[in-house]
């Protein structure tokens, strides 16, 4: 009887295992952004293949001081656009990609980020993009 129990539970265990792959993995969701997005914080990972694609992600920011890291790496073609948005839409900060930037760190200061406006154009290459509120 408990050898009957042991496989059911290691059949049961074993089918319903997910494989989990790390954002920034080259293996897994090519032109399929993951996103954590939380207050005063948002990590966006891409692989992208020749993607062409536009996409806003709303921000949850109190803070009128934000750090943003971007990096660029093993890219092959095209163009990211980045563009951070105020509460009234207006322009506050924008990157304009067009080759390998391993770590690009900027701030944004005076304005409350709401908004994060991507813009892709046959895009091939890795991306990360972090804006979190500064510590003081």
């Amino acid at each position: 009887m408990k050898l009957v129990i042991l496989s059911i539970l290691l059949l049961a265990f074993t089918s319903c295992r997910e494989e989990i792959l790390e954002p920034y993995n080259p293996a897994g969701n090519v032109n399929q952004p993951f996103e954590e997005n939380k207050l005063n914080y948002l990590n966006l990972v891409m692989t992208a293949s020749d993607l062409t694609y536009d996409f806003e992600i709303n921000l949850n920011f109190n803070s009128s001081d934000s750090r943003i890291l971007i990096s660029v790496v093993d890219f092959e073609k095209g163009n990211f656009t980045l563009n951070v948005l105020n509460e009234n839409r207006g322009l506050i900060y924008v990157a304009s990609i067009e080759t390998e930037i391993p770590n690009l760190i900027d701030r944004i200061q005076g304005n409350i980020p709401k908004k994060v406006r991507i813009s892709c154009k046959e895009f091939s290459g890795k991306v990360r993009v972090q804006l979190s509120k500064t510590s003081q």
